[in-house]
């Protein structure tokens, strides 16, 4: 009987995480099929928000980020993103850097024990964060830019929730317990298996619309984001147990923050732009 008050609590978080994948699942794909500028002002907000989080992190770990740049940096990459002129994103993400080392130049005398700290942790803001999230754009407005998106997010995100609920069933052996003490090889293995059949079947009945779309090729590509994206979330998890933090925020009722949820995803758009473009295009 001990037990039991444990397994409802563990019952009632994974349904409250259920209902909200559930959610965020709806409204992103919802963002995804409608494309144009709604897409492009939806990631950016998402960055934004995210950003926020990230700065929270260092904030609570006594720096000192820039934080309304970081956050207005992220927001404007996402929007060039969207003109697909590699030229101009790399130029706006250069002069941004040149703001951001501006900004930390000047403050510098105010945070002279943390100064070089808080200039990383603003730079690596942008790339994990603004740089990376711009490609999730990038990769909407390709030639069939609706259909090679849901191909790379769709079993991106069913992963990340295969491997929490295989990793919560049967998860034995840990992955990696320096980063995430929770992560299994399990859990690792069950969200590979669910990229790679999510990502057939979305290559399937994309296909059912274009011939340039199949199962296979599904398959091809849930395989490669189902291996590497989980790398995304131990990436952020390095912030996260520097200053020993479960998540970056609590905006998202069973999963934390919105940083905590679109790690995965920022991978995604990096790996899936370079695959699509190079091998299928």
């Amino acid at each position: 009987m001990a037990g039991a008050p444990r397994l409802t609590s563990k019952r009632n978080m994974l349904a409250k995480r259920a209902v909200s994948a559930v959610v965020l699942l709806i409204v992103s794909f919802a963002l995804v099929l409608i494309g144009g500028w709604v897409f492009t002002i939806g990631v950016a907000l998402i960055l934004a928000i995210a950003s926020w989080e990230f700065c929270r992190m260092f904030i609570q770990g006594g720096y000192h980020p820039s934080v309304p740049l970081l956050i207005i940096s992220n927001f404007l990459l996402a929007i060039a993103a969207s003109f697909q002129e590699i030229e101009l994103l790399l130029g706006l993400l250069a002069i941004l850097s040149l703001l951001t080392i501006t900004y930390h130049v000047l403050s510098f005398p105010k945070h002279v024990n943390t100064g070089a700290i808080d200039l990383a942790a603003s730079l690596a803001g942008l790339t994990f964060i603004g740089l990376f999230g711009s490609y999730l754009v990038r990769l909407r407005f390709l030639p069939d830019g609706l259909y090679w998106l849901i191909l790379v997010v769709v079993p991106a995100g069913i992963s990340d929730i295969g491997a929490y609920f295989f990793g919560s069933l049967f998860g034995r052996r840990k992955l990696a317990s320096a980063l995430s003490p929770n992560k299994t090889i399990e859990g690792y293995l069950g969200g590979l298996l669910t990229s790679m059949i999510t990502g057939y079947t979305a290559g399937a009945i994309s296909g059912m619309y274009s011939a340039s779309f199949s199962g296979s090729q599904g398959l091809l590509i849930g395989f490669i984001i189902g291996i590497f994206c989980p790398l995304g979330d131990l990436g952020k998890s390095v912030f996260k147990r520097q200053f020993n933090l479960k998540h970056t925020s609590n905006l998202i009722p069973g999963h934390g923050g919105v940083l905590d949820r679109v790690d995965t995803w920022l991978w995604a758009g990096v790996i899936g732009y370079y695959l699509v473009t190079v091998f299928y295009m």
